[in-house]
C-alpha cells in the first residue's frame, strides 16, 4: 500500500512536470524535466520581443539578466499576470531600487496548475484530483564599472508544492552588459548557476542557461534585439524583437514583435503593444498565436510605473 501511494506520488509528479515543459518545448530533441517556472517568459514586455531581453534595463529584466538594472534610474515597479496553458496561470511583481552604491532589486514569480487528474501505479484514474503551485524569489544586485560595463548578480530561492510533497533549492545568476555607444548594446549572462529539485525519487538540476545578446537602436523610436541562448538541457535557441514606440505629446504606444525558436509549440511567434504616459506609467499586452492540439491562446498583461 505505501509503495502504491508513492508510486502515485512520482506518477503526478512527472506529470505536472511533462505537461507543463515538454508541451511547450517539445520542438527541441534535448528538452529537459525540470520545472516551467524557469523557461516560460513572464513579463509580457519580455513576451512579446520574443525573449530578446538580456541588453534591457527596466524591472522586467532581473531575471534575465541581472546587469540590467545598473542602469536604472528611478525606482520602478512592474507586475503582470499570465493565463497559460492547460488551466495554468503565472505572476510576476518586480521592484527596482537605484542608489548611490548601485542598484538593488527584487522579483517574485508564481506559479499555479489546475486541477489535473491522479492516476495509480497501473495507470487507472483514482477520482481524485491535485495541483501544484511553485515560488521563485530573487534578490540582485548591479552596478557600473566603468561608464560601458555593468556587472550584476542575483540569488534565488525555489520552492515548488505538489499536494502535499515539497521541494525546494538555492540558485543564482550573473550578468553583464556593455554600452558600446548610445545606439549599440552588447550582454551575456548565465542563469541557474547551480541548484536541483527532488520530488519522491526523482531529482533534475535546475535549467543551466548561457545567453549572449545585443540590441542595436535603428532610429530614435526603434530598437532592435537577439538573444542567443545554450541550455545544458537543450538546444541552442534564438530570441528575436522589435520595438517601435509611437510619441504622441505625452503619450507613447509601444509596439512590439519577436520570435523564439525555442517554442515550437506556440508557433514562435509573438506580438504586443503598450500604452504610457510621460515615461512613467506603461500598460502592456503580449498575445501569442493559437497551439493548433491545444487550441488555447496565451495573453500576457502587466502594468509598471516609475517613481
Amino acid at each position: 500500500m505505501k509503495k502504491t501511494k508513492k508510486m502515485i506520488k512520482i506518477i503526478k509528479t512527472t506529470v505536472c512536470i511533462l505537461l507543463i515543459s515538454t508541451t511547450v518545448f517539445s520542438g527541441n530533441k534535448n528538452v529537459g524535466t525540470t520545472s516551467a517556472m524557469f523557461k516560460v517568459l513572464l513579463s509580457p514586455k519580455v513576451v512579446s520581443l520574443g525573449g530578446a531581453y538580456s541588453t534591457f534595463t527596466d524591472a522586467d529584466s532581473l531575471v534575465i539578466n541581472p546587469a540590467g538594472i545598473s542602469l536604472a534610474e528611478t525606482k520602478e515597479v512592474s507586475v503582470s499576470y499570465t493565463r497559460w496553458l492547460v488551466d495554468t496561470s503565472y505572476g510576476y511583481l518586480s521592484f527596482v531600487l537605484p542608489t548611490v552604491v548601485g542598484s538593488f532589486g527584487v522579483a517574485v514569480n508564481y506559479f499555479t496548475a489546475g486541477d489535473m487528474e491522479e492516476y495509480d501505479a497501473d495507470g487507472n484514474p483514482t477520482d481524485k484530483t491535485f495541483t501544484a503551485n511553485g515560488i521563485l524569489t530573487s534578490l540582485v544586485y548591479s552596478r557600473r564599472l566603468t561608464e560601458k560595463i555593468s556587472l550584476g548578480v542575483g540569488l534565488k530561492f525555489y520552492s515548488e508544492k505538489l499536494e502535499d510533497e515539497t521541494a525546494s533549492s538555492p540558485s543564482a545568476d550573473v550578468g553583464s552588459i556593455i554600452v558600446l555607444n548610445e545606439k549599440f548594446k552588447l550582454a551575456a549572462a548565465v542563469q541557474n548557476l547551480f541548484g536541483s529539485i527532488k520530488f519522491i525519487e526523482q531529482e533534475d538540476r535546475l535549467p543551466m542557461l548561457f545567453k549572449v545578446g545585443c540590441s542595436y537602436k535603428i532610429i530614435d523610436n526603434l530598437v532592435s534585439g537577439i538573444d542567443v541562448n545554450l541550455a545544458l538541457d537543450n538546444n541552442v535557441s534564438v530570441n528575436l524583437g522589435v520595438e517601435y514606440n509611437i510619441r504622441l505629446s505625452d503619450f507613447v504606444l509601444p509596439i512590439r514583435f519577436g520570435y523564439n525558436s525555442s517554442t515550437d509549440a506556440l508557433i514562435g511567434v509573438s506580438l504586443g503593444i503598450g500604452f504610457g504616459y510621460k515615461d512613467v506609467v506603461f500598460i502592456n499586452l503580449a498575445w501569442t498565436p493559437s497551439v493548433s492540439y491545444l487550441d488555447q491562446q496565451i495573453l500576457n498583461a502587466g502594468l509598471s510605473f516609475k517613481f
